[in-house]
């Protein structure tokens, strides 16, 4: 009696963990929006070709000097060009600096586990440390995306390839050169463009609110909120100068530009914000075209909010949720090579269960759709000429940046016979059909195994998540009731936006029950306050 009276919490936790898992199986696995293109203004050919250029140069200095065994390691150190593409220089130094000893520690860990020569769990165990490790860093620091994936993946090349105890500090002596190679490529811009990035954050932010305006249904309020609220992050982590200044000014007329107005000036405001935002962009000084007037009220609604901004996290420990961590774990038994525990660390980078359900569609329908495309193209191209392959995969990297940020399907699309590639770069005459299959089996298979744990292994942070935002929401709210003002303002914007991504997570996982009720009175309450504040114009 006393066992089954002790079993019985357990169970009914896992009953009712299932029963709200089945009910809620339309939203959870609904694959509306998957594969959907998402719209992304600038700094994309950019990044593409930086990261393509500095790829060629490795693998062609790797081919003059009769080395292309060492190709998967340069690759692997030349992924440091993925991170911090719209970062402020300030930021993106130190940021792609953690990246590239992070990714050369992945090599040397996996390098050395293979040297080990014990059998494949060393590798395993090794993978599966560093997707933990990996992870944990993304969320300390924001690496923001592809987070810890890419350190996965050096790990799993270098774990699954055979090396000695001499080639592992070759191979790790290669991706620091390469990761070092793309760490100055990424930075050299402040020497020419030093606020490029802060004027690429507005004029994102400015499209968006003049989207908004053209089409003031859905949630268009919600993504011009968030941009505008991202370009206040991007001006306030760094120093003030002339220049920064008149970036604020543009900053508080696109605040003030959100709501309110007949259809007649939504349309003009709309022109003239997608005018401004062209210049931004095109321009290193630019004129927020507004009289004296009110650029004295804007200029000092942009003093109010910087005083009275959160200031700019960059370490952030307690984000890191000890759950995810658990999941990752799991994938220590999974003895199907590094595709597949690189598939499967892929679909738990990111939180609940509907958006990993959404990134392993993505993940699988990518990957088969790359690999029909590479069996095309091999049977086109001749792969046994190393030139030929160096060229296929310089493509299939650009073309990747250049498709990532619109859907990820689409860049694993490229990514598949990029890897593929690889592979007959580090080893010639290896079966090449023989790789697609096991490409698409490996990465499936992940993605599948991925999808399991995070159903199987509930992230119940995702509530503590939540009532923290509720929680900071009404103070700001109260905040606002009290005193008003810009600073006060501005706080409750980012609050509500905290609100709104915290609730996008918890409704994604079964074992959380969002509280529906509050959630709803909460958001009322901060936007009838935004609607009551007067904005900047």
């Amino acid at each position: 009696m006393g066992g089954a009276g002790a079993d019985t919490p357990y169970n009914n936790l896992l009953v009712n963990y299932f029963s709200s898992l089945w009910g809620r199986r339309a939203d959870l696995f609904d694959v509306r929006g998957a594969l959907v293109p998402r719209r992304v203004r600038g700094n994309v050919l950019v990044t593409a070709v930086r990261a393509g250029g500095c790829l060629a140069l490795v693998l062609v200095s790797l081919r003059l000097t009769g080395r292309m065994d060492l190709a998967p390691y340069a690759a692997m150190g030349c992924f440091t060009s993925l991170y911090a593409r719209d970062e402020t220089y300030a930021r993106r130094v130190w940021l792609l600096a953690v990246v590239g000893v992070g990714l050369t520690v992945a090599v040397a860990a996996g390098a050395s586990a293979s040297a080990l020569g014990v059998g494949v769990w060393a590798p395993i165990l090794v993978v599966a440390a560093v997707a933990s490790g990996a992870r944990y860093l993304s969320e300390v620091v924001a690496l923001g995306a592809p987070a810890g994936l890419m350190f996965v993946f050096a790990a799993g090349v270098a774990g699954y390839a055979p090396r000695t105890w001499p080639e592992v500090g070759v191979s790790a002596g290669v991706t620091a050169a390469a990761a070092g190679l793309c760490w100055a490529a990424a930075v050299v811009g402040a020497l020419a463009h030093p606020r490029a990035p802060e004027r690429l954050a507005l004029a994102r932010a400015l499209h968006a609110v003049a989207d908004h305006l053209e089409d003031p249904s859905g949630r268009g309020v919600h993504r011009a909120e968030d941009a505008v609220r991202a370009a206040w992050r991007v001006l306030h982590a760094r120093e003030r100068g002339e220049g920064t200044r008149g970036l604020e000014v543009l900053a508080a007329r696109a605040q003030g530009a959100i709501r309110g107005g007949s259809v007649v000036e939504r349309a003009r405001r709309a022109a003239e914000l997608r005018e401004v935002a062209r210049r931004v962009r095109r321009r290193r000084v630019v004129d927020p075209l507004v009289e004296e007037g009110e650029r004295v009220r804007l200029s000092a609604y942009a003093d109010r909010v910087r005083a009275g901004a959160r200031p700019v996290r960059v370490w952030s420990w307690g984000r890191a949720s000890g759950a995810w961590v658990v999941r990752v774990a799991w994938l220590w038994g999974l003895g199907h090579g590094y595709w597949a525990t690189v598939s499967a660390a892929s679909v738990l980078q990111v939180a609940g269960v509907s958006a990993t359900w959404h990134r392993t569609v993505q993940r699988g329908v990518g990957t088969v759709v790359g690999a029909v495309v590479a069996v095309g193209v091999f049977a086109l191209v001749d792969i046994s000429s190393v030139w030929v392959v160096i060229a296929l995969v310089v493509a299939c990297q650009v073309g990747a940046e250049l498709v990532v940020m619109t859907n990820y399907a689409y860049a694993i699309v490229c990514v598949t016979p990029l890897t593929l590639a690889l592979s007959a770069l580090a080893r010639p005459g290896e079966g090449t059909f023989d790789l697609v299959v096991e490409r698409t089996a490996s990465t499936v298979l992940g993605a599948v195994v991925g999808l399991v744990v995070c159903v199987v292994v509930a992230d119940r942070g995702a509530r503590a998540r939540l009532e923290g935002a509720l929680v900071e929401c009404e103070r700001a709210c109260a905040r606002v009731s009290a005193c008003g003002g810009a600073g006060c303002r501005h706080r409750l914007v980012e609050a509500l936006g905290d609100v709104e991504a915290a609730v996008a997570v918890a409704v994604g996982e079964p074992a959380v029950s969002v509280p529906g009720e509050r959630v709803e009175r909460v958001r009322g309450r901060a936007r009838a306050l935004l609607d009551r504040e007067p904005e900047p114009v």
